[in-house]
């Protein structure tokens, strides 16, 4: 990779809440347009006075009241559920398998025990993230377009269906119904708009990027290749030779896969006892973590504070630490920075808490490869104290 560079990375994600905000902007434009007509409706006759769903959006103005405001959270956790199942279901139907799944407050993740559920505190991925991994030969351009696609292809099939049951529904549900549709059509239409946004690429920029099946397609197949052998429960210095030679020559202008590998190139390090090697993808990860989606930038401050333990700065690794607040941290990686930390600092009693209840956290570990390595890292800790 470039030393000069300072890009990061993560696996093949979808979603990210300024693409929500995007969304709900258009959808809040369509409702806009449906609630002017609807006031406007007793004072013209635009001819909809026998059209069941004008006349029952007519009737919703005399019982809604301020408490369905309270209906709207549920309503969008139902829209954005719809568009990140749609990647789900796109990804399943390809052989892929499931590594993270967000919507709002609520999340799921991959581990060897199978889906454990985890809130979501991080208002950066409230907009909702789905995570699949290709099988462990790489991922062909149909499955990536399937998976992508899945997605915009959901909200689409949700606002139309949506729009057809307020058309039966009673006043109230007519309008939650026509809620639901509006916002579902506006997120179709902005997630399809070839953007960045919040360190991930939009799904229209997605499908562009495979479509043309640019150096970018071929970066990403690299780092899934890597994750998907640790997933398998390969450690890192086992990781395929061929693969890792190719992952360090890398030199991805896109921000995640930089990061994500780094990531593997540092767990390799650390897996080889590779001080040298610590070092420089410790010095490059420092540089640009901070280009790194919030949410899984924790991910990587943990690393580093692992990373300033193995060299004894116990300042850098509280510094870390401090930074890892929130996000999706693998709980065990997070023990073991704070035992780490306990242990440079002298408190004996606080390492040895949070070295066993980092063995503890090791079962619901969703990468069986870096378990192993976490496993000598705890390990280490035990012979030093």
């Amino acid at each position: 990779m470039d030393t000069n560079a300072k890009r990061p990375t993560q696996a093949a994600p979808s979603g990210a809440w300024k693409g929500l905000l995007v969304g709900l902007l258009v959808g809040g434009s369509f409702g806009a347009l449906i609630w002017v007509a609807w006031r406007a409706l007793p004072q013209i006759d635009l001819g909809l006075s026998e059209n069941r769903l004008a006349q029952q959006l007519s009737n919703a103005k005399e019982i809604l009241t301020v408490w369905d405001v309270l209906a709207f959270p549920v309503l969008m956790i139902i829209v954005l559920g719809t568009h990140e199942l749609g990647h789900v279901f796109g990804g399943l139907s390809q052989g892929m398998r499931l590594l993270l799944f967000i919507v709002g407050p609520f999340g799921w993740h991959a581990s060897s025990s199978g889906p454990r559920f985890v809130w979501n505190t991080d208002l950066a991925l409230m907009g909702g993230l789905a995570a699949m991994l290709p099988t462990r030969g790489g991922a062909s351009r149909r499955q990536f377009l399937v998976f992508i696609a899945g997605g915009p292809l959901a909200s689409l099939l949700l606002a139309i269906l949506a729009i057809a049951s307020a058309s039966i529904s009673d006043p109230r549900f007519a309008a939650y119904f026509t809620i639901i549709a509006g916002t579902s059509l506006g997120i179709f239409l902005a997630t399809l708009i070839p953007v960045r946004l919040g360190g991930f690429k939009s799904d229209g920029l997605q499908i562009i990027d495979v479509l043309r099946g640019d150096r970018s397609a071929i970066e990403r197949n690299t780092v899934l290749h890597v994750f998907a052998q640790s997933l398998d429960g390969v450690r890192p210095r086992d990781w395929d030779p061929a693969t890792i030679d190719e992952l360090s020559r890398l030199d991805s202008q896109d921000p995640m896969q930089r990061a994500s590998g780094l990531l593997y190139l540092l767990a390799r390090a650390m897996d080889c006892q590779d001080h040298a090697h610590i070092a420089r993808y410790r010095s490059l990860l420092e540089e640009s973590v901070g280009e790194y989606p919030s949410g899984f930038r924790q991910s990587i401050s943990i690393e580093l504070a692992i990373c300033a333990w193995l060299a004894g700065d116990a300042d850098a690794v509280r510094r870390h630490i401090n930074a890892s607040k929130g996000g999706f941290v693998e709980r065990s990686r997070r023990l073991l920075a704070q035992a780490a930390l306990a242990r440079l600092e002298g408190r004996y009693g606080d390492c040895e808490r949070d070295r066993l209840l980092a063995i503890d956290a090791l079962v619901h570990a969703s990468d069986a490869g870096q378990r192993k390595l976490t496993e000598d890292q705890l390990a280490m800790l035990q012979a030093k104290s």
